[in-house]
């Protein structure tokens, strides 16, 4: 991609990470831009490493994770049992 094509907020599947991240500032450089994953890490991509994000990957992105869901009621419940 270009750098001029890509647009802060946007989400790219960056290629060598294999994963969905938001690009937060295409002003880094001419050939790179800053992005994040779930506002944990931020680091500067190549804009030749990214490409839009299929819809299913968006809605993969956007979704809440599954294992903190599943260790939430598995913990709800560990707690209602204790109180038994």
């Amino acid at each position: 991609m270009k750098n001029k094509d890509i647009k802060n907020g946007s989400l790219y599947f960056n290629v060598n990470k294999s994963r969905v991240e938001r690009v937060i500032s295409n002003r880094f450089s001419n050939a790179r831009v800053v992005t994040e994953c779930h506002k944990n890490e931020e680091g500067s991509v190549q804009t030749k490493n990214l490409r839009l994000a299929t819809s299913e990957e968006v809605e993969g992105y956007l979704a809440p994770p599954r294992a903190n869901f599943l260790s939430r009621i598995t913990e709800g419940a560990l707690r209602g049992l204790r109180l038994m």
